[in-house]
């Protein structure tokens, strides 16, 4: 990615789904200064603008739109207006999550909460690709990335749905993988590592304060392997979990050249 002459289109834009805080953010951050045309949806309109103005301050140009991944319509809209300004859409990448209420038995889960999960974890995924999917084929190239957790591959106590739902959308994406393999679009999906957020912050409030196995890595360390897994050729990572507890995913993001 490199940045263009003022006035000329970008030479690569990033459309960012659940962005505006955490990992996502700091996404936004590193690919725009890698110089990515960034375009971020999420919820919270006020957390949106709160990044844009941030990173404005900073001389980067973030364009936002409040938006619910829940909904297929708003993930429509979204992906038509950024391909209506920026005429292409290179990489997508979905770090909208609910975790719903943890640590209780699946049977005590209120269908809401069921519902809510389902519908950010696995609804948002195929909405995504519904409306992504047919623009990257035309355009004959494209990375659509998952952000998601090693929960969906085990089975844990109390995390009933965010697991199920995890579970469900790692299928989705090799699903996707599969009837888009031998083509230049992607579908993987990663796995970060523990990172500095305040969404660990009270992933560990709620379940009691427990003690991390290890130390948090930095929000912007873990943006890296984002943007590493976005310059990677689409034929190698289709259908990959690119997870940071690999070594070798850890020690090619280190060597990822500063912006």
């Amino acid at each position: 990615m490199v940045t263009n002459a003022p006035g000329r289109a970008p030479d690569h834009v990033a459309l960012f789904f659940g962005a505006s805080q955490g990992i996502g953010a700091a996404a936004a951050r590193a690919f725009g200064q890698r110089g990515a045309q960034v375009c971020v949806v999420a919820r919270d309109g006020a957390r949106l603008d709160g990044l844009r103005q941030k990173l404005a301050a900073q001389g980067q140009d973030l364009w936002v739109k409040p938006g619910d991944v829940g909904a297929a319509d708003q993930v429509a809209a979204a992906v038509t207006e950024v391909l209506g300004r920026y005429g292409r859409i290179d990489t997508v990448i979905d770090f909208a999550a609910q975790t719903g209420p943890l640590d209780r038995p699946i049977w005590n889960l209120p269908a809401e909460d069921w519902r809510r999960v389902m519908s950010t974890n696995l609804d948002g995924v195929f909405h995504i690709l519904q409306a992504v999917l047919p623009v990257m084929t035309r355009q004959g190239w494209g990375t659509i990335l998952l952000a998601s957790s090693p929960f969906g591959e085990m089975s844990t106590p109390g995390m009933g749905a965010y697991a199920t739902s995890r579970a469900a959308s790692h299928a989705l994406m090799l699903q996707t993988a599969a009837e888009v393999q031998g083509t230049n679009v992607a579908a993987a999906v990663v796995f970060p590592g523990m990172t500095e957020t305040e969404g660990l912050a009270a992933f560990r409030r709620a379940r009691g304060g427990s003690t991390l196995p290890m130390p948090p890595v930095p929000v912007e360390t873990m943006a890296n392997l984002f943007v590493w897994a976005a310059l990677q050729p689409p034929q190698v990572i289709n259908g990959q979990l690119l997870a940071w507890s690999d070594t070798e995913v850890r020690a090619a993001v280190a060597e990822l050249p500063a912006p």
